[in-house]
């Protein structure tokens, strides 16, 4: 039996299918959801619990000012309630609202989401495919499209790259017409938006423009890690894990193989199975510098600690 992984509150895990409902919501709509997401996942929230979020949670974790949070969240909130998605097919489709009921006391806003979308906040396997990233980086990005490219980056992060038309950006970021001229949606949505997240979070994403003859059809996002500064050999822990042992390929297969069911690095994984996450373990035991110092640590530690290598 396959056990349920646990994730800190301090992660927004969410089923990759939130992602093409993120369209056209407003800021504070998702910033709303991106709030709600760790609570109803750490208190296992049914359609009949109320997940509270406060003024001053908002303005806090959003950065914004406190006097003008309470307001935000209630639109937002009321949005919400009008919003609906759809899923099925011709012969059976179900329409359903975001939220069930928002209830407006004491400076705080009470949501209570439908099962369906209590699913994709809490279910993540490989028949629920997911992406993960840390709340508070998340939501120091202020611009409207910045959250749909950074979580579309996240999760494509472990190939490093990821291609899209033109059309599927305007289709996946519900983009208005006045987008469709290639300049306006670089100058507008693209560069802005990229420029906010190599900024301000944990990853360097750029693009290049991807042409037909002489007509660009799309873009490829390179998504890069960043590297924290390195110490000097003078101020390292005398303890610290060697990150550069040799290991032969045998070795490679069968660790990264163990490695990858470790609950204490099992947040590190953003793959819908344990063989993709042996995959990328296995690269960063052969490339300890493919990654962040801090990720490679953690690896390596646990190589130590949960292996058979000395």
């Amino acid at each position: 039996m396959e056990l349920k992984k646990t994730y800190p509150v301090s992660w927004v895990v969410m089923q990759n299918t939130i992602q093409e409902c993120f369209k056209s919501m407003s800021i504070d709509e998702k910033r709303l959801l991106i709030l709600a997401s760790p609570i109803a996942r750490t208190m296992d929230a049914t359609e009949k619990d109320a997940i509270t979020i406060t003024s001053e949670e908002f303005a806090k974790e959003c950065g914004i000012k406190t006097n003008s949070a309470y307001s935000q969240m209630e639109e937002a909130s009321k949005s919400l309630l009008r919003r609906y998605f759809s899923y099925g097919d011709n012969k059976k489709k179900t329409y359903c609202n975001w939220v069930i009921r928002a209830i407006y006391e004491n400076g705080a806003i009470s949501i209570c989401f439908p099962d369906e979308v209590l699913l994709m906040l809490k279910e993540f396997d490989k028949l629920n495919p997911y992406t993960k990233y840390k709340k508070d980086i998340v939501l120091s990005l202020k611009k409207d499209y910045s959250f749909d490219l950074y979580h579309l980056a996240k999760k494509h992060q472990a190939m490093g790259h990821f291609e899209m038309s033109l059309e599927h950006i305007k289709s996946e970021l519900g983009l208005p017409k006045s987008y469709d001229k290639l300049c306006n949606l670089k100058d507008r949505v693209i560069k802005p938006s990229l420029d906010e997240i190599t900024k301000n979070t944990d990853i360097n994403l750029t693009y290049e423009n991807v042409k037909k003859g002489r007509s660009v059809v799309g873009f490829k996002f390179t998504v890069k890690e960043k590297t924290k500064p390195k110490l000097i050999a003078s101020e390292r822990d005398q303890k610290t894990i060697d990150m550069f042992c040799k290991l032969s390929d045998a070795q490679i297969n069968k660790y990264s193989s163990i490695l990858s069911r470790v609950s204490d690095i099992s947040d590190l994984s953003t793959f819908p199975t344990y063989d993709a996450f042996a995959l990328w373990i296995a690269n960063i035991l052969r490339d300890p510098k493919s990654v962040r110092e801090e990720t490679a640590k953690r690896i390596f530690t646990a190589l130590h600690q949960y292996t058979d290598f000395k």
